[in-house]
């Protein structure tokens, strides 16, 4: 017989941690981070014979005329094709929350409903997992849609990557750009490494200057610092930095080989008849020459400037699950022609192996795969690396009260103001 029932710590960490919808959202780390905030948190879940059949970590905070939301970040862990399940847990919370004052539940499920290709099109034979979301929508639940913006609280559109090969093997399956340009960021100078609470500030500076240059929300160094501390061995800091000797190196080279490729095309001019090819050659020469020249100067200057290198970007990477996923990135702006993300991306996949983590998650997209769309280039990006577009069933809500109507349309009316002043 079934049994709904509040859950220990102890025995929900376990239950969560080996389920295959597992996600750092539904953590204990991530619980005590937002109890950190001032959010109450609940274990809550179904039990038959003492074995859990479903689980999920609610975090609650006060929403609207004094009531609350109980939230299950990317919940509840269970099977969402058992009706009978789904139906029962939902009953039981429902009068749980409501005791509680609760205006909704909302939720965000860890499961896929379908699988594209590497360009966001639909692959006819991939199976779509409608069952899941009839399930929730026939036990009362209210779909938030297919959206395929990045605003909503979790990104339901995903590029993911699966490690089933050995990483030369996978190597080969990122575009050709995403090849030259990680192989050209480590000849540059950019080195990566891992992060500790030191590199906070720093990473901190990178993280808002480029929520400003890209209007994102970005955190405070107190946020990062909570989450450091809480997360511990799930969550890794990637720093990309600049090295002045490597970079300073890896100019002289390039210029001493491309004055030998000019010297070369200078005796060819002086024996054979000139022709517009060699004229190309040499003008091309040329400019690539000055271009080093410059290069080294600037790479002088930086070793002057800087003799300890410095930070240009920086990743946070956090395990979760079967998934290493990418969670926040940035890079400085006047050093982008350094290309540091492809290395950093490139660290996260070579650790994935090393944890034995079987896929990659480079996290949030949009699902409008136009190039003219705002966000394409964030796509772009994390497509060159291969993968799949991983799209989820969506964000879910049970209103517990008709205040949740007016709640909603207060809020409608809000951002049509904000959107009227801007």
């Amino acid at each position: 017989m079934m049994k709904f029932t509040e859950l220990k710590e102890e025995e929900f960490q376990k239950f969560a941690k080996n389920h295959e919808q597992a996600s750092f959202f539904q953590t204990n780390e991530v619980a005590r981070l937002r109890e950190s905030y001032g959010s109450k948190i609940y274990y809550l879940g179904v039990k038959e014979n003492k074995k859990i059949l479903a689980a999920a970590m609610f975090t609650v905070t006060k929403t609207f005329a004094n009531k609350y939301t109980f939230y299950a970040p990317r919940g509840y862990l269970m099977d969402y094709h058992d009706k009978e399940l789904l139906s029962f847990f939902t009953k039981e919370l429902k009068k749980y929350c409501k005791g509680k004052n609760a205006l909704r539940i909302k939720l965000d499920p860890n499961v896929i409903y379908r699988i594209r290709s590497n360009d966001g099109s639909v692959v006819d034979t991939n199976y779509t997992d409608d069952e899941a979301i009839n399930n929730l929508i026939n036990a009362g639940y209210e779909h938030y849609g297919f959206n395929t913006d990045i605003v909503n609280t979790q990104s339901r559109w995903n590029c993911r990557l699966e490690l089933n090969k050995n990483y030369e093997e996978l190597k080969k399956d990122f575009s050709k750009s995403t090849r030259k340009n990680i192989e050209s960021t480590y000849k540059k100078g950019v080195q990566v490494r891992k992060g500790t609470l030191d590199d906070l500030e720093s990473m901190e500076e990178i993280l808002i200057k480029t929520a400003e240059r890209k209007k994102f929300k970005y955190r405070s160094l107190e946020y990062y610092t909570r989450m450091y501390n809480y997360f511990g061995d799930m969550m890794q800091i990637y720093i990309a930095y600049l090295d002045p000797k490597v970079y300073l190196d890896s100019s002289i080279e390039l210029l001493k080989k491309e004055e030998e490729n000019n010297k070369i095309i200078c005796e060819k001019m002086e024996k054979d008849n000139v022709g517009r090819k060699l004229i190309n050659q040499k003008s091309t020469s040329d400019k690539l020459l000055e271009k080093y020249k410059k290069e080294v100067e600037e790479a002088e200057r930086f070793k002057k400037d800087y003799p300890k290198g410095k930070d240009i970007g920086v990743l946070i990477s956090v395990k979760s699950g079967l998934e290493y996923i990418s969670l926040y990135s940035g890079i400085l702006v006047e050093d982008k022609r350094f290309t540091p993300k492809y290395a950093m991306y490139n660290e996260h996949i070579l650790d994935a192996y090393k944890f034995n983590i079987p896929y990659v998650n480079f996290y949030g997209i949009s699902g409008i795969f136009d190039p003219k769309d705002e966000n394409y280039g964030m796509y772009e990006f994390k497509k060159g690396f291969g993968g799949n577009v991983i799209e989820l069933i969506g964000e879910f809500n049970y209103a517990l009260s008709p205040l949740y109507y007016l709640y909603v349309l207060l809020r409608k009316i809000k951002h049509l103001v904000m959107k009227f002043k801007k």
